[in-house]
């Protein structure tokens, strides 16, 4: 088995612990604390392909991120953050060294990344949780090790989803044949999409999270923009289900992907892992 560290993309910077009797000096004299933290530096499974060719993380793709404090956890627990639905942007940004990376400008993908990396190195790899067997439907209390979970993956364009030079892809839709040219969804379409979906709701008016989704990712059908909408209302099921899985296996992203043998039927699983408040509030 490969290093966790290599595997997932992550490195340590120091990964030594200091030796007790530094830390008595330190506690006895006042002296700084700055040589224990260990900063954690991700590389962005995107590469920042998507960005423009000056920016600083096209330039160098890796984000370093500081170990989380009581600072991070008060961040964690501030009620009025948790009600904004801006607990998690507040958390990476107080993670951040670089305070000038706009959390914005990433990758859905990316941004799982620092996600994933942030948790294991605050709380430690393992995770329970309850999840279901496939087989059986039985309920599950499943402790899943996130190093082994976690995969980084590039994009993955194939003949199915073929490159353009401007940085988005073209696939084929299997029933009405149509070509779709799509984007990489990045953080602020994400934070666009929750808002749009809160104003829809809070005056009571339908909402479609997919569809919405699929507006923000499609640039054009067969070449025109102005046919998007058109095609939406019209999309027969089968391009839909298609749709998903492109979007499931073609974008770069950190992916949590567990395995376990159930404890009714003895079925093996193999399945994304939930994530669930106990993901970063561990202990409620």
């Amino acid at each position: 088995m490969r290093n966790s560290q290599e595997r997932i993309g992550a490195n340590k910077e120091n990964t030594s612990s200091p030796p007790p009797e530094a830390l008595q000096e330190a506690l006895n004299t006042g002296g700084d604390f700055s040589f224990m933290a260990v900063n954690d530096i991700i590389e962005l499974p995107s590469k920042g392909e998507h960005l423009p060719e000056d920016h600083p993380l096209r330039v160098n793709p890796v984000i370093e991120l500081k170990q989380m404090t009581a600072k991070e956890e008060d961040i964690l627990v501030n009620q009025s953050y948790i009600k904004q639905g801006v607990v998690i942007d507040k958390l990476l940004h107080s993670l951040l060294v670089d305070k000038t990376i706009n959390l914005d400008d990433l990758l859905v993908g990316d941004k799982n990344a620092l996600l994933i990396q942030s948790r294991i190195s605050a709380y430690g790899a393992e995770y329970p949780v309850q999840t279901f067997c496939r087989a059986c439907m039985q309920q599950q209390n499943v402790t899943f090790d996130l190093e082994e979970c976690v995969n980084y993956r590039e994009a993955s364009y194939s003949e199915e989803a073929v490159q353009n030079e401007n940085g988005t892809f073209t696939i084929e839709m299997p029933k009405s044949k149509v070509k779709l040219e799509l984007r990489f969804l990045a953080a602020s379409d994400e934070k666009a999409l929750a808002a749009k979906e809160q104003k829809y709701k809070k005056h009571n008016v339908e909402f479609s999270t997919t569809i919405e989704a699929y507006r923000q990712m499609i640039v054009s059908v067969n070449g025109e923009e102005k046919l998007i909408n058109k095609y939406l209302d019209n999309m027969p099921l089968q391009d839909s289900r298609y749709l998903k899985k492109i979007i499931k296996t073609v974008p770069p992203t950190a992916e949590l992907i567990g395995e376990y043998d159930c404890q009714s039927c003895g079925a093996a699983n193999k399945q994304e892992v939930p994530i669930t408040y106990r993901f970063f509030w561990p202990d409620l």
